[in-house]
């Protein structure tokens, strides 16, 4: 078997909420209101106060090749990291709690080859969007057992992103900061438009790809118009209605005082900060990419 390394352009990617990789959407809008009485929720004046706060990073280190009797197979080495926050909003505090990063070779096909800490992925496919799908679904998975592991201390997890494989942890919520496709009917999107800094749609249940139920709101920081600072909440299927609601409230109540700022964050309001520092966190802790591209050619050129 034949091995050629490229350096891997960091733009690609591929957001699984892109229009590309998602269905027709589902959605039963009279969850928790009927929907002729849809409008804005305001929140609760009291809600969580421990709350975590759970991300992850993921880098396309390398492209590879296996060649082999004429067969050509891609694949993609990559670093992701996960780690979770616990912030405390009564004393002010946020500590980053846990910290975990792994590495792959993402393939169809096992090398058999030592790639030093790049282990074999098996992707199950050779396209490109596969591939990334492959490395976005390991870090869903190591940001799931960095939750896992602290979660029970928590009155409210939210999970930086879609909750899809994520669905069995404990009082958690995904939290999906940009919108690629408006899922409710025109009608009740305008009650999005009216949302006023801390409100909240009424809970709605969503089939795009996976069910779930789901909500907005609209973050402080921002114009209040339009999308401006609105981010979409998930949560498991699983729960009960009133569960769900519960849920939306303690949103509502505890993610207001996370908002970034526009002057220190560009994706301010919705990149909450505690998320902004953990990121910056975890990209470092992904290593040299010089040295690690460095690593693989090293093992690629042995064969």
């Amino acid at each position: 078997m034949r091995i050629t390394v490229d350096a891997w352009d960091p733009s690609f990617a591929d957001n699984p909420e892109s229009p590309s990789r998602s269905g027709a959407a589902e959605v039963k809008a009279a969850i928790e209101t009927p929907i002729a009485q849809w409008a804005p929720i305001d929140a609760p004046k009291t809600g969580p106060t421990r709350l975590l706060l759970v991300d992850g990073v993921r880098r396309i280190d390398a492209r590879v090749e296996l060649l082999e009797g004429g067969e050509r197979r891609p694949g993609l080495c990559a670093s992701w990291a996960a780690g979770s926050v616990a912030c405390d909003l009564d004393g002010k505090v946020a500590a980053v709690t846990e910290i975990a990063v792994e590495r792959g070779l993402f393939t169809e096909v096992d090398p058999k080859v030592d790639f030093g800490p790049y282990v074999f992925q098996d992707a199950g496919s050779a396209e490109p969007s596969d591939l990334i799908a492959a490395v976005q679904v390991a870090m869903a998975r190591l940001e799931a057992k960095t939750a896992s592991d602290m979660v029970m201390e928590a009155e409210l997890a939210v999970l930086d992103g879609p909750l899809r494989g994520r669905t069995r942890l404990p009082n958690s919520v995904g939290y999906i900061k940009s919108h690629h496709r408006a899922y409710l009917p025109a009608g009740l999107n305008e009650v999005i438009e009216r949302l006023g800094p801390g409100q909240r749609t009424p809970v709605f249940h969503l089939m795009s790809g996976w069910p779930r139920y789901s909500w907005y709101l609209r973050l402080p920081g921002a114009s209040s118009r339009g999308w401006a600072g609105v981010a979409r909440i998930e949560a498991a299927d699983g729960l009960g209605e009133d569960a769900v609601v519960a849920l939306a409230d303690a949103t509502a109540a505890a993610l207001p005082p996370l908002a970034s700022a526009a002057h220190k964050d560009p994706r301010a309001p919705q990149n909450l900060t505690p998320i902004a520092g953990l990121e910056r966190r975890l990209k470092r802790q992904l290593g040299d990419a010089r040295l690690l591209l460095r690593a693989v050619r090293t093992a690629s050129a042995a064969h």
